[in-house]
């Protein structure tokens, strides 16, 4: 899988200290209207055994197993509302 990051999200993982993280469906899900997932940034390992592990640029990028992307790339932008912004992930394939 090929993934991309959208300008400055690099920057603020590394400012965040954020060497590795998982990608999930978070606790609302995603959102069909936008097309933007809910992205989880931790610290440490999620259980492996329910993500893919990729190493990116130096990042270890753990995604869930049943997460879908079209033309099988993902990449991980910044996500506003009003006067937040937070990590979010474009290109998850809703067909499947």
């Amino acid at each position: 899988m090929k993934i991309e990051f959208d300008k400055g999200v690099k920057e603020y993982l590394l400012k965040k200290d954020m060497k590795s993280f998982h990608i999930d469906h978070g606790l609302q899900g995603c959102c069909g209207v936008s097309g933007i997932c809910e992205l989880e940034v931790t610290k440490g390992v999620p259980d492996t055994g329910s993500y893919r592990m990729f190493q990116v640029d130096g990042f270890d990028i753990y995604v869930n197993n049943m997460l879908k992307f079209k033309d099988d790339t993902m990449k991980i932008v910044f996500s506003s509302f009003l006067f937040s912004k937070k990590l979010a992930v474009d290109g998850y394939d809703y067909s499947e």
